[in-house]
């Protein structure tokens, strides 16, 4: 007897009760958090606004909005949000607003994205994420976070021209565009596809037949050939002896010259070609990677724009190599150097520089996790969203940064939404249990997000 299987949905999305409520109710309270954490430290330490919203890159940012690329590791920065930034800053809003506010819209559409794609709880845990506080300055995490997830959904959806556009604006904020790109690429070739308002995977797909002389278009072929309708079959009455057929024109099947139709015109419309279910997926895969020639096509005008402006085909790589540790360096030993920095105590007036490099050891941890997890899922495409960005940090001096680039790996609280969203069918104990276990979860979500905001509004690094 053959076995039973079972294939899985590729997104188990999970069923919450009022999940879209729950997602704005936890955007709006981790919001409130950081502008509470932003209000006491400006109470305590007297620091202005500009001093605790516009740290560390905003300071890039801004400049290159004002000047354009003067610095020489100015161009390792990607020109997309600093030209948002000016153009809304040109009808008069402060520049430093104009990025807390786009932050703030853009993380709410980030969490919308994440909704579609995995449920509230993936949303939701995406929102208490750590490092929480960079989608709320003016930074790239939530603008491109919010380009990336719509573009994914609308790639999961089909709708390839609006994911290319999407994936191009992430293409103009930062380096991960390239990652974003070569992701949709796998996922336009590995994507299960079905024939476009079929609603089923049938054996083949047809294109729509010329409607029959005499029929209605309701009646003239456009079903599928299983469900023909009448007007393509003889009638009952055609293969009765008629009339006209004792008078010399026969059956049906026998008709003479006179009788027969006049063979198609070349042109419109086209001949009934069969299509089955391969050359279907060939030609979908086909008009998906054609779209993707516009985010690809961004990224190569930014690396021609950079050529002209010093003469060098590597000037972005090269700008991050000089202005910050990240030259290539084994994994093995950017391993060493991370493990080093998160255990030294060579840095006594900055007790905090051993914690955020612990917590980089452990993002890179949850990155490799979230790696093998898609690839024993069968998620090529996601496995291969998050893994070349691990690879991408393993290569540098230290891990750096790699707690920011949580907050764009959207596989994992996909992945979390839908282990939480099972196993509420239980007893009322075990039940109760549950709430308390979630309950502790959210409130060190929330104390360790709101740490680190006061990192980033005191001006310590953060990340």
């Amino acid at each position: 007897m053959a076995a039973l299987t079972y294939t899985p949905a590729p997104y188990a999305t999970p069923v919450v009760r009022d999940g879209g409520r729950l997602v704005v109710q936890t955007w709006l309270i981790t919001r409130l958090l950081v502008v509470g954490v932003a209000l006491w430290v400006g109470l305590t330490t007297g620091r202005s606004a500009s001093d605790m919203l516009a740290n560390w890159d905003v300071q890039h940012y801004f400049d290159i909005a004002k000047h354009g690329y003067v610095a020489d590791n100015d161009i390792a920065f990607f020109p997309g949000w600093p030209l948002v930034l000016r153009l809304v800053s040109s009808f008069g809003v402060p520049m430093l607003w104009a990025g807390v506010g786009l932050a703030l819209v853009c993380s709410a559409l980030a969490a919308a994205a994440l909704h579609r794609l995995g449920g509230p709880i993936a949303a939701v845990v995406w929102l208490l994420a750590p490092t929480t506080v960079f989608t709320m300055v003016p930074y790239t995490e939530a603008p491109f976070c919010a380009a990336a997830f719509w573009a994914w959904e609308r790639a999961k959806a089909g709708r390839w021209g609006t994911a290319a556009g999407l994936a191009a604006v992430a293409c103009t904020m930062r380096v991960s565009g390239l990652f974003l790109l070569g992701a949709l690429v796998i996922l336009a070739l590995t994507q299960r596809l079905a024939p476009s308002g079929a609603g089923l995977s049938g054996p083949a797909a047809w294109s729509p037949a010329p409607a029959q002389p005499g029929s209605s278009s309701k009646r003239g072929g456009f079903g599928w050939p299983w469900r023909r309708q009448a007007a393509t079959q003889p009638s009952a009455s055609a293969v009765q002896p008629t009339a006209s057929a004792r008078s010399g024109v026969g059956w049906p099947w026998r008709r003479q010259p006179e009788a027969q139709q006049a063979p198609p015109q070349s042109g419109w419309p086209p001949p009934q070609v069969r299509r089955g279910p391969r050359e279907w997926a060939r030609d979908e895969r086909a008009r998906a990677l054609a779209w993707l020639l516009v985010p690809a096509l961004t990224l190569f005008t930014y690396v021609v724009y950079l050529y002209n402006l010093t003469g060098d085909w590597n000037a972005w790589y090269r700008a991050q190599s000089t202005g910050w540790p990240r030259g290539f360096t084994w994994p093995w030993v950017a391993l060493q150097h991370t493990f080093e920095a998160a255990t030294s105590t060579a840095y006594p007036a900055f007790p905090e520089w051993s914690w955020v490099f612990r917590a980089e050891l452990a993002s890179m941890i949850v990155g490799v996790i979230v790696t093998i997890v898609c690839l024993r899922k069968r998620r090529w495409a996601e496995a291969s969203w998050v893994g070349i960005q691990v690879l991408a940090f393993s290569c540098s001096y230290w891990y750096l940064s790699v707690n920011r680039a949580v907050l764009l790996w959207f596989p994992l609280f996909v992945l979390i939404g839908e282990r939480l969203s099972s196993g509420w069918n239980v007893t009322p104990g075990r039940r109760r249990r549950r709430m308390l276990l979630t309950t502790v979860a959210f409130a060190a979500a929330c104390y360790v997000l709101c740490w680190w905001a006061w990192l980033f509004f005191t001006g310590r690094w953060a990340s």
